[in-house]
């Protein structure tokens, strides 16, 4: 089987620690050099990614740098998809690690499997930083209690239809009917774009024996920053295209925050609230802890059972008061 002419989007900025490996990956795959082109879409970086993009670029034509002014992620991937030669267009993350047939693996499930508009795979994470602060972020990112359903990033045992995956691999098609990632929202268009395709009748596979590894933030703060972010967008991007993208493993982050304060204001004079919040507490303390100790007995890494409840309170209570922040903010 002939594979599909193929291009490889890759939204960048400042990405100088990590672009030179990611390049040599990304050129050195199994997929075939003649079915394949690499468009690093760059929003003008200042710390050399260009130069070390421009020098691969002179050794291996099949790249092509083109200028992304604003750094916009969805403007990145609309640069690279309007001037995209290929029938099959994927998107690639910077910050993560592809094994050699990854491509050929979205690929060939794609083309297998016509009824599926976008495939992707499990995302494996792994720390930037090899601290225990680092691992347990990490870890946390693909637990069940830390993710919910969602099934990128917690695995699955086998094919399924999905709402959505970690970077994707497009049918050209997709864009030709529903239109580009919308360039109103700096975090979320994958989710969003990903609702417009289900919406439309269109479909997402999750194929687990594709898998990529994810470089997870390991700062403590950069992590608190980025948690909050998080579950602002959803919520945010749902009021900004006027429908909501989310799922339910969104909105279980605000809820525990709402009821947890409600209980915590009304307990002075409640003996019921008192009770309730005490319960509501009880039940995560366990729950957290049970998840660290089977995470911790897995990794055989005992520091996590300290490490990752106290990361499982902090993703929590920071996501759901994104959302809140996100509910409360007067639209523009």
């Amino acid at each position: 089987m002939e594979l599909p002419f193929l291009t490889v989007v890759i939204p960048c900025w400042n990405e100088a620690r990590f672009i030179e490996g990611f390049l040599d990956s990304v050129l050195g795959n199994t997929y075939p050099a003649d079915r394949m082109e690499v468009l690093l879409v760059d929003g003008m970086s200042a710390d050399g990614t260009r130069e070390i993009a421009r020098h691969h670029a002179i050794r291996d034509p099949r790249l092509r740098l083109i200028d992304n002014p604003g750094h916009s992620k969805p403007a990145a991937l609309n640069r690279g998809i309007r001037v995209a030669k290929g029938d099959v267009i994927i998107r690639l993350d910077v910050h993560a690690e592809y094994p050699p047939d990854y491509l050929e693996r979205c690929v060939r499930a794609l083309v297998e499997n016509p009824g599926a508009d976008n495939v992707g795979g499990v995302r494996l994470s792994r720390a930037r930083d090899d601290t225990l602060l680092g691992r347990a972020i990490a870890h946390s990112t693909t637990s069940v209690f830390g993710a919910g359903n969602s099934k990128y990033r917690t695995g699955a045992a086998g094919p399924q239809w999905v709402d959505t995956v970690f970077g994707g691999c497009y049918r050209r098609s997709v864009f030709e009917r529903i239109g580009l990632f919308d360039e109103h929202l700096t975090r979320a268009q994958d989710r969003e774009f990903n609702q417009r395709l289900r919406r439309a009748g269109g479909q997402i596979l999750l194929v687990p024996e594709i898998t990529c590894t994810y470089y997870a933030r390991s700062d403590f703060r950069e992590f608190c920053s980025w948690t909050v972010e998080a579950g602002y967008w959803p919520f945010k991007a749902s009021r900004s295209v006027g429908r909501w993208i989310g799922s339910w493993r969104n909105v279980v982050p605000m809820g525990f925050v709402l009821s947890v304060a409600t209980g915590a204001a009304l307990s002075p004079v409640s003996r019921t609230a008192r009770r309730a919040t005490a319960g509501v507490l009880c039940a995560y303390a366990i729950s957290a802890l049970a998840f660290s100790m089977r995470t911790a007995r897995q990794q055989r890494d005992p520091g996590l059972m300290l490490a990752l409840p106290a990361v499982f309170l902090t993703t929590h209570v920071l996501y759901g008061a994104g959302s809140i922040r996100a509910l409360l903010e007067r639209q523009r």
